[in-house]
């Protein structure tokens, strides 16, 4: 008996061994459970809110290039204001929560006017706007705070496990949101996603990293950040290649599912699925970092995350 507990003893050490080191770490746990569900949600209404606006109201190129540009533009108005105000802030954590209750409300509001039979574009041009401006206030604070969760020779293996989460959210949430919006309809669909958000702030509540102090207010701080970009030629190209590869992205995502469902007929399903299929390599690249590189340029690693993180509309 002895001999098997002893066995079994050291399977378990086994599987633990197993566990990345942060993952055993209670307060980075709930952090990284909660944005892994958060994300999740966001590919139910990456698919959701496209279709209610071509299946529910009929919208055409045009209207579908306004609802895009609803979704993108509190990044480019907000993001340096906005990451300006947070470094002067002493309690970022609570802001995140109030943004994450703050898109709840904001999402529930397309199926309780869909049921109400009130729902129209305009509508959902200021959702995704307002959505939009929470988002980059949510992103802005939850850089500080990865760095206060995180210790510096972890910012490589935490920055794995994040993007593995968003990875894995890519692949199997425009499944999930093709599913639901294909049984529950687009608008009803979208309960789903504004949950992630409650879920999202309910593990920030639960943890209280020490966050570092605010910075004092200077003249020049609000374009510090932009002036950094610009003196750092690493950061120059990062910005100047993410900056062209999601041009020509959102182009394709603004008319895809417009094209896809009227032109192709494809239902809810199949193109959740065919979205789905674009996240493999994602995931397989965030595998392949987490397991082939060390601390080393994890700074910068963690850095270049969190400033092009930024610009992240979560209902793109």
């Amino acid at each position: 008996m002895r001999g098997v507990r002893e066995v079994g003893e050291a399977k378990r050490r086994g599987l633990a061994d197993r566990v990345p080191l942060l993952l055993r770490r209670r307060t980075f746990r709930r952090y990284w459970t909660g944005q892994t569900i958060s994300l999740a949600g966001d590919q139910i209404s990456l698919m959701a809110i496209p279709l209610a606006a071509v299946l529910v109201l009929g919208a055409d190129a045009a209207a579908m290039g306004w609802l895009k540009a609803a979704e993108l533009l509190p990044a480019l108005l907000f993001n340096l204001p906005f990451g300006a105000w947070a470094d002067r802030q002493a309690g970022r954590r609570r802001a995140m929560i109030a943004t994450d209750l703050g898109r709840a409300a904001l999402v529930l509001s397309l199926p309780v006017a869909y049921a109400l039979d009130a729902l129209t574009l305009t509508q959902l041009y200021v959702v995704a706007f307002g959505v939009g401006a929470l988002t980059v206030l949510f992103e802005v604070c939850n850089a500080t705070l990865f760095v206060a969760l995180v210790p510096t020779e972890h910012y490589v293996q935490a920055n794995s496990l994040v993007n593995g989460s968003r990875s894995t959210a890519w692949l199997a949430g425009p499944g999930i949101g093709g599913l639901l919006v294909q049984f529950l309809t687009a608008p009803f669909a979208l309960v789903a996603d504004a949950l992630t958000y409650l879920v999202s702030a309910g593990y920030l509540a639960r943890i209280a990293p020490a966050e570092p102090p605010p910075a004092p207010v200077a003249k020049g701080h609000f374009t510090e950040g932009m002036r950094w970009v610009l003196r750092e030629r690493s950061m120059r190209a990062l910005f100047s290649a993410s900056g062209t590869v999601q041009f020509f992205n959102f182009m394709f995502h603004t008319l895809f599912v417009l094209y896809a469902t009227t032109e192709l007929g494809l239902g809810a399903g199949l193109l959740g699925l065919v979205l789905a299929t674009g996240a493999v390599g994602g995931l397989l690249g965030a595998v392949r970092c987490g397991a082939g590189r060390s601390s080393g340029g994890s700074v910068s690693v963690a850095r270049s995350s969190s400033a092009s993180s930024g610009s992240r509309c979560r209902c793109s």
